[in-house]
């Protein structure tokens, strides 16, 4: 190392890198050989050090919860970790940490080991593979399974056997299922549109009713007069001959102008839409449509 009165250009440094290293020291700049890292080589007695010291390592994964407990209780208060302290204790350089825990489980191992030896005297003793255990206490929890219980479960089993025998026997690779009256299925999209002249001035005009045979799900209902200005579309569906109000559009709808209702029902075979034009004139022409899916009963 040699002091210099000041560091060369950036460019300099730059140039001489990998030959000389410019460094400021405490302030000072200074200037040195490039340094050469010299791994220090390894002699048998370092490497065999070296296998002991990572086997204590490991084994400190091998810990029971007592002793790491112990460990861990230890370091809580010092800025070694639990680990740590293990290889000091191994070691033998354990000068800080109080022994009395470490006597404590050394004492719990002994009388520990001790039953686990009288056990295996009385096992040994009987001559036999099997140990007997009479409870004095069930271990099962609350409506845990009994006899009564796995006798319940197994009539309901049995009765799904019998109900795919049964499947199996029709030799069908489907189930019908039918409900309390009917079930009805997707047909075709539904798109239909109904022209006629109004009932009279401020009249109505009923959409085309439901086909024999046919369940309409309506999702949308758009009305038009074609000839007046209206100022509101009132919308009524008819069951049974029996009318319940769906809604009603008010705003100030020019001639040719389509009033648009969304809304979610079914209709019956026979079933219809009826639309009340505020403000049409009589012989007006005007428009239902009707938009949805069509579904087919079920038979």
């Amino acid at each position: 190392m040699a002091r210099i009165d000041v560091l060369p250009s950036i460019d300099i440094i730059r140039g001489l890198k990998g030959i000389l290293d410019f460094y400021l020291w405490k302030g000072l700049p200074c200037v040195r050989a490039w340094p050469t890292y010299r791994p220090a080589r390894q002699t048998a007695a370092s490497l065999a050090t070296a296998l002991i010291f990572g086997a204590i390592i490991k084994s400190y994964n091998l810990l029971a919860n007592l002793p790491l407990a112990a460990y861990r209780e230890d370091a809580l208060d010092q800025p070694r970790t639990a680990r740590d302290i293990m290889v000091t204790g191994v070691y033998g350089n354990l000068h800080e940490a109080s022994m009395s825990d470490f006597l404590d489980l050394l004492t719990e191992c002994r009388d520990f080991l001790s039953n686990l030896t009288a056990l295996l005297d009385a096992l040994h003793s009987i001559d036999t593979d099997e140990l007997v255990v009479r409870t004095e206490h069930s271990v099962l929890p609350d409506g845990a399974a009994t006899a009564a219980a796995q006798a319940t479960q197994l009539t309901a089993l049995q009765k799904i056997d019998d109900l795919q025998d049964a499947l199996e026997s029709k030799a069908l690779d489907r189930l019908l299922v039918r409900g309390m009256d009917q079930l009805f299925s997707f047909a075709a999209p539904l798109q239909w549109v109904r022209t006629g002249v109004i009932s009279g001035a401020g009249g109505y005009l009923d959409s085309q009713p439901v086909s024999a045979g046919r369940i309409w799900h309506i999702t949308r209902v758009v009305s038009t007069n074609y000839d007046s200005a209206t100022t509101a579309h009132q919308l009524v569906s008819f069951h049974n001959a029996v009318g319940q109000l769906l809604g009603t559009e008010t705003a100030a709808f020019p001639a040719g102008g389509h009033s648009y209702h969304n809304c979610d029902i079914w209709l019956d075979p026979a079933d219809y839409i009826r639309v009340t034009f505020t403000g049409g004139l009589i012989g007006d022409n005007c428009a239902i449509r009707l938009f949805g899916f069509s579904m087919t009963q079920e038979t």
